[in-house]
This record gives structure tokens, sequence and C-alpha cells, in this order.
């Protein structure tokens, strides 16, 4: 390898490193081939566009000549994007961790010319980074058999073999649920909300189940614990105050310190969780003050991320301008230049006092105060409280787009767009906003047009107006949820079809019958070993999704094979709940919702629902259809709206109003 093949790449990631004096190749059979000829070891190295770290290491490694002669001379170098390859990602990442080494990116791992592992890690320093490949090449030069055999060992345990040994559970039972939120409430930080260690990340999908759970079950405990987190995310500095959206994860207790990337899944998720979290309110102040976040978010969405084709682009870097989060960042003598008199409100609201400088005369904007005690406390209303503070706010944003601003990745990713169509459709049932919901429609409308092929086949990546990456279990699952929501809003029966169409391809390409699980690769995968993915991270896992997808679409079309294979699922991976309840959270919703069993409404009218009515009838529990050709609807004879439960309707009703009446008896 005479030279770096990155530039005929179009990932960003892959691009940023395109001149680095590494000859680094994309991830290929070809490459290995070539390892194999000149016998050398392979290093992969994973990153994303937005990871500061990578960075970090590239410029202190991978752009040094040094470096750059040792690794070019006695390996095979191959540069893998995560966001593109979750699958090599995902494998070795897991080979991290049977190393016993925590997980992370950039992910450094060694391997055979084959692709077995035998060493990982993640940043390294460069000194530490020589020492490590030096040692390897000797190991591997005077050790072949000791190598040979842990390279095995990876292998072996590496392939996902073991859910056909797992034994049932028993029975659903609440006592069971109540230990796994027990378990939960037990690592609340009681302080700043989420849980009591860092670095913290916002993890959507736990909000979202704490946040449905606590008000079904009027758990004041979790209630109060949502609204504290809610509430501590978006006042602190993880949160853009200018500009609106997440970054990643914060690196203190406090929400206050992030890396400062903004990437698509989360500010996708929490416009979701925000979203539900109003309409569980009956406070104004508090119902607003989430309203704002979710405007806000969106608003830095279609600003920066939305495409001409519909879709939004999956990241934005936390680097600029040499170094992290400059964009973002303000000193003292700035603020007090801008806002002159509004300065002397400002700094209180936001905390700008010496103690809280961050580093080099820098303030990152945090609250700790809630809009309506402040405005009281400056004798405002809350009306004009939001109204002084967005003058700001149009301020400094006037001021930072003056700055260097971070990168935005080039690429829209199918999965990460279906968690937004989910996202903009709770916002609309919240706000009533439409433009969110038109929003929706349009990436739908992306993934049908450009993302799917001829044969029902979903592509992952798009950029340059083009499809590419054959998509994986996320990918489907994902789609399959957001169109089975958009399905319950609009009632466009071609979109329920579509869900069904997908769930049936995943099945027939996806599907273990061995470990009653779904691979999150296809039958053509040529990775050393096919995945299978549980844990609920900050995204959930994409077989915690495609459980609920088929307890959903299984009551739709009345396929009991579909619910069969959903409560297996959940049999199989109940006891690794009961171990780590923190790492299986959807699974956890998921058992909630075959406990509590699914309300089946079919509304057959001739007047659709408007946008109140859908707000009140659309619950994770309820399953909606509008169409008399839905077998969960051919029993009803005639128009009108029923309920049923158990395999028991009750009588026809004859208005929305009527239903929810009884819904919410």
């Amino acid at each position: 390898m005479k030279e770096n093949k990155l530039h005929l790449e179009t990932s960003l990631y892959l691009l940023q490193h395109a001149k680095n004096p590494i000859h680094w190749q994309p991830w290929s059979d070809e490459v290995f081939g070539d390892a194999k000829f000149e016998g050398k070891l392979v290093i992969v190295s994973i990153g994303y566009s937005a990871c500061h770290w990578c960075h970090v290491m590239e410029k202190e490694s991978f752009e040094n000549e040094d470096v750059a002669r040792f690794m070019n001379a006695n390996f095979i170098n191959i540069k893998v994007d995560r966001e593109e390859r979750p699958d090599v990602d995902q494998l070795y990442m897991s080979a991290l961790h049977l190393m016993g080494v925590q997980g992370g990116w950039p992910l450094n791992c060694i391997l055979l010319p084959d692709g077995r592992p035998i060493y990982g890690g993640t940043y390294f320093t460069q000194h530490k980074w020589l020492k490590v490949l030096k040692s390897l090449i000797e190991t591997y030069k005077n050790e072949p058999k000791r190598v040979e055999e842990f390279a095995q060992e990876m292998q072996d345990n590496l392939e996902d073999k073991h859910y056909e040994r797992v034994e049932h559970q028993g029975g659903i039972k609440e006592e069971r649920l109540n230990d796994w939120v027990m378990s939960l409430k037990a690592s609340f930080d009681p302080v700043y909300g989420g849980y009591e260690y860092v670095p913290k990340f916002p993890l959507p999908n736990h909000l979202d189940f704490i946040l449905s759970h606590g008000y079904n079950e009027n758990d004041t405990v979790l209630q109060d614990h949502i609204r504290k987190t809610l509430f501590c995310m978006a006042n602190g500095g993880i949160y853009d105050h200018i500009e609106g959206g997440f970054a990643r994860y914060s690196t203190d207790a406090s929400w206050k310190v992030p890396h400062f990337e903004k990437m698509l899944y989360d500010n996708a998720q929490l416009i979701a969780v925000y979203s539900n979290a109003a309409r569980n309110t009956s406070d104004a102040s508090e119902q607003r003050f989430y309203c704002s976040v979710v405007y806000e978010t969106f608003g830095y969405l279609l600003g920066n991320l939305r495409t001409p084709s519909g879709s939004y682009l999956c990241a934005q870097d936390a680097d600029s301008g040499g170094s992290e989060g400059a964009y973002y960042c303000w000193t003292e003598l700035e603020l007090k230049e801008l806002l002159k008199t509004d300065y002397s409100w400002f700094k209180e609201l936001y905390n700008i006092r010496p103690e809280t400088c961050w580093e080099n005369d820098l303030f990152i904007l945090q609250k700790t105060a809630s809009i309506d005690v402040f405005a009281r406390k400056q004798n405002w209303t809350e009306d004009e409280a939001y109204t002084n503070i967005n003058h700001v706010k149009s301020i400094l944003s006037t001021r930072r787009k003056k700055r260097v601003s971070p990168s935005v990745d080039s690429k829209s990713l199918t999965s990460w767009n279906a968690l937004l169509i989910d996202g903009f459709c709770q916002a609309y049932l919240a706000f009533n906003h439409n433009q969110m919901l038109n929003e929706a429609n349009s990436i739908a409308d992306w993934i049908r047009g450009k993302m799917t092929g001829k044969e029902g086949l979903m592509a992952r990546n798009f950029v340059n107006n083009k499809a590419n990456i054959n998509g994986f279990l996320d990918d489907y699952a994902l789609t399959i949820q957001a169109f089975i929501k958009l399905y319950q809003i609009n009632g466009v029966l071609s979109h329920l079809e579509y869900a069904k169409d997908l769930c049936e391809t995943v099945i027939s390409k996806f599907y273990s019958e061995k470990q009653k699980l779904f691979y999150f690769t296809q039958t053509d995968s040529r990775l050393i070993a096919r995945k299978i993915d549980i844990d609920d991270d900050v995204v959930p896992s994409s077989n915690s999704v495609m459980a609920h997808n088929l307890n959903t679409l299984g009551v739709y079309y009345r396929k009991e094979d579909w619910l069969d294979k959903c409560k297996l699922m959940l049999a199989k991976v109940e006891g690794f709940v009961n171990k780590y309840p923190s790492s299986y959270v959807n699974w956890m919703a998921l058992y909630e919702r075959l406990l509590r069993g699914s309300k089946e409404i079919s509304v057959l009218i001739h007047t659709p629902p408007d946008h109140a009515e859908l707000s009140k009838l659309i619950q994770k529990s309820h399953v909606i259809s509008y169409h008399k050709e839905l077998p969960m609807s051919h029993g009803q004879k005639e128009n009108g709206i029923y309920l049923c439960q158990n395999k028991s309707c009750l009588p026809k009703m004859s208005s929305i109003n009527e239903l929810i009446e009884v819904l919410d008896s």
C-alpha cells in the first residue's frame, strides 16, 4: 500500500484523514487480501467526524511523519467511519470489551490479516501508540502460536451463539418490573437529574421510559426526577442557549461542560422526550419551557442540518478554529460590549461569575433558575422574560455567526432520520406544529424514494445525492417504528403497508431461528462474526425496537407468529435485564407493554380526528386503525369507533370524545 486512498471516499471523517502521511485504506475485502499476501498485521482505526479525541489523536500521531513511516512499513492501515459502518464498529467494540478495555472513540484495533483482533484500545498518546505497535510486531514475529490461540479465542467469543442456550424466565410479572424500576431509582442523581455517574449522557430512551412509566403509574419519584433532569439538561451547558440543540454528553455532573459535538440521533430523540413531557404536564410555565426547547432545537436542525433532498445530516463537529467549544463560549468582556445594559440581568440568569469561568477566560452559558422564577425576581411577566431573553439571544447569535463555525458532516443516515420522523411526530402531537409534521413526511418521502431499492432493500448512507452501503438492522427497525407512528397520525395506509413490507424483509434477511433474535447484519455479511445487538444505549437497541415493531404490526395484521417472535425475543433478553436493568430500558418498556396489554382502537369514520383528538388518542399502548381492510378491523362490520382489548370489544361508539372519555375512565 503506497498511498493514502481516502481522497476517493465520500465520508467526511475519511476525507479528514485523506492528507495524513499514513497510507490509510477504506474497509474492503481487497485490503484484507493484500494483508494476507504481505503477511502484515492490520490496524483498523474507527471514529466519526465530530469526535474530538479522534481529532486529537490524528494531530498527535496520524499527522506525524515518524509514526506514519512505522505504520506504513509494518501494517496495513484501515480507516472506518463508524456511522457508515456500525457493523464494523460494533464487532471491534465487542472485541475491546472482551479484552477488558472500556470502549470509546477513536477505537483502534490491531487485527490478524484475516480480521481477527489481537489487541485494542481507544485514544493513545503518540509515545504509547508507537510502544504498543512495536511490542505487537515483536510478539507476532516471535510468538505466532500464542497470537493465533488468542485470536481464535476472540473469534469464538465474538460469535453471538449463546442466546440459544438462554432459559425462559417464566411469565410476565408486575413484581419483576417494579424491581427493575427500583434499580433505576437507586442510581438517580437527586441534585442534577440523570444518573449518579460522569460523564453524563442524556440517554433519551431512559428518559422516555421514566416519563411514561412515571405518569402511567402516578409515581411521583419518577415524575420529579424526569422534571429535574429535563430542567437541568436544557438549562445546562450541554444545551446551546443561543441556537438550540444538545451536545452529545456532559463531562461533569451538572450538565455544564459538554463535549460540544451535536448529533442528530440525540436531538431527534430529545425533541420527542421534551414534547412528550409537555403533553404530560398541566403546568403552563413548564409546558412553555419544554416548547421553547423543542422549537429552538427544531430551528437548529432546520437551519444547519437539513438537505435539499428532505433528509437531515448526521452531526456537527465539536471543534472549530483549532479548539473545542470555541464557537459556543464567551468572555465576560465580549458579553458586556454586546449586551450593554442587558448584561446586568443576563449575567445573573446565566451565572457569569469569576468562579464559574470554564477555561481561558471563557464562560459556558448555564442557567440555574427557571424562567418563571427569574421573571418574578426581575418584576417581569413571563412573556416579558421570554421577549427579553430572545432579544439577547438574537444579538449573540448575530455575533457568533461571524466566528468559524464547526464543520457539519456531509452524510444522511437512514436510521437517524427515522428517529427524527418520530421526534417531529411527537412534537406535532404536543404543539400542533404543522411544519414539523410536514418535515416528518418529507423525510419519509426521502426514505421511500431515495433509500429503498426496487426489491425493498434499504440503503444506510446518503451523500452527494447518492445512496450507498446496504442497510443494517437499525435502519430497518427505526424506519418501521417511524412509519407506524406516521400512519397513526395521518392515516395514510401506504405508510403502514411499507412498515409491514420492511418487517417481512427483516425477518427474511436478519432473523436467527436458533437465537430467536435478529443479527445486526444481513445474511451476506463478510465480517468474521455476525453480532446481535440487544443493549439499549443512547439509541435503543435494534432488537428491542424490532420486538416493539413485531408486537404492533402483529396486532394490526393479526400475525400470531410475529407476536410470538416478540415474546420469544423478550424471553431471551429477560435474564440480562434482571442483572443490568439500566442497559435494557427499551426492553423494560416492552415488558410493561405486554404486561398491560394493547388497546386496539378502530376509528372507521369519514371525518379524521383533529389534532386535539389525536394528541389524546395516540399513546404507547394504543394501536389505532383507520381502515377496515386491516385485519385488526376486519370484524367491525359498520362504520364507527371501536375499542377492544384482550379479544373483547366494547359496543360501537359514535364520537372520538366518547372514546376518549372511556379511555380516561
